[in-house]
């Protein structure tokens, strides 16, 4: 009999989803790389963005594991993720690490989200990183497969659902990391919301900002930021990524980052919605939502105060026209 999903294991059920899908295809220990931008068609998992190539894999790590990520002068991270859904390791270009059975939670696999950046966006940018990517290194001891633990996909969509309505509530700040960093409340509603979300000190994720009946409902709409203090000369970017109410990808113009989008005069950003012809433009669909992506912060601190400007400035999508 199928094991029910509810709050209190859906976590497990949900990594669990996406590690049996992905191993019907890629056997354990092999990674599977995305040699263009996610699109409707190619998403893996739930709110992905295009600012990076995704790269995925399901690694044995019963008898050790080695990874490396190659020097490189662009953004690129392996994540490592175990089979609690906790965040627990992060390599960036030149460094490596063996990932040893006391490192992770539960169970003897682990996910690797891996992020690899395309700049230029072009001909010439999308050649290195793919050569990036084919040098990613893991090397596991054992290649024993992974069992699924038989978990019912129809509660488990339920209780997706259930949270994915929370997700506009969450600090994602407490949701990403480790079983000593997150908080259990923000952890569990980000699960269902921002599964494989890094940590603060890697990325931030703002939800927060939620459409207003009018701009859920395609009348056309805008939102102007400033830029987020972030590293961005070791590659950190800042993103808007649109989604359906399901938090997958519903458009193909869903997306636009920093070096994407043209800038005003005074160094702001305006993106709109469902405004054709105006700049910085992106298609939703109805009962739409969106994220803001930091990458690279300069410090926790310096995004937090960012965010808090944002707040009290009441920085929100109003309507034109």
């Amino acid at each position: 009999m199928a094991i029910k999903v509810d709050r209190s294991n859906f976590t497990v059920a949900e990594t669990d989803h996406y590690f049996r899908n992905h191993l019907q295809e890629h056997p354990v220990n092999t990674i599977r790389h995305s040699r263009g931008f996610s699109t409707v068609e190619s998403q893996v998992v739930i709110r992905e963005n295009k600012d990076c190539l995704y790269s995925h894999a399901v690694v044995d790590v019963s008898e050790g594991a080695y990874l490396a990520n190659p020097a490189w002068d662009r953004y690129s991270i392996i994540q490592v993720i175990d089979e609690n859904q906790y965040s627990f390791a992060h390599l960036y270009p030149g460094e490596s690490l063996t990932i040893t059975p006391d490192m992770v939670t539960r169970g003897h696999h682990v996910w690797l989200n891996i992020r690899t950046e395309v700049r230029p966006e072009n001909g010439a940018g999308f050649y290195d990183a793919h050569r990036h990517q084919d040098a990613y290194v893991v090397r596991a001891s054992s290649a024993k497969p992974y069992v699924s633990k038989g978990f019912d996909p129809e509660s488990l969509a339920a209780t997706r659902m259930e949270l994915l309505l929370l997700s506009s509530t969450v600090d994602t700040w407490e949701a990403f990391g480790t079983a000593e960093t997150v908080k259990p409340g923000p952890f569990l509603i980000a699960s269902a919301g921002g599964w494989a979300g890094l940590p603060k000190e890697h990325a931030i994720y703002y939800p927060k900002i939620v459409p207003p009946a009018t701009a859920a409902a395609l009348e056309p709409s805008a939102i102007t930021v400033k830029l987020p203090p972030l590293r961005y000369d070791e590659g950190g970017f800042f993103s808007v990524t649109t989604y359906g109410p399901d938090a997958f990808i519903a458009t193909e113009d869903y997306a636009l980052n920093h070096r994407t989008a043209s800038a005003n005069d005074d160094g702001t950003y305006t993106f709109h919605f469902n405004a054709p012809g105006m700049p910085n433009n992106m298609s939703t669909v109805t009962g739409w939502n969106m994220v803001l992506r930091m990458y690279l912060p300069e410090t926790f601190e310096a995004v937090m105060e960012y965010l808090d400007e944002l707040e009290r400035n009441n920085i929100s999508i109003k309507p034109i026209g």
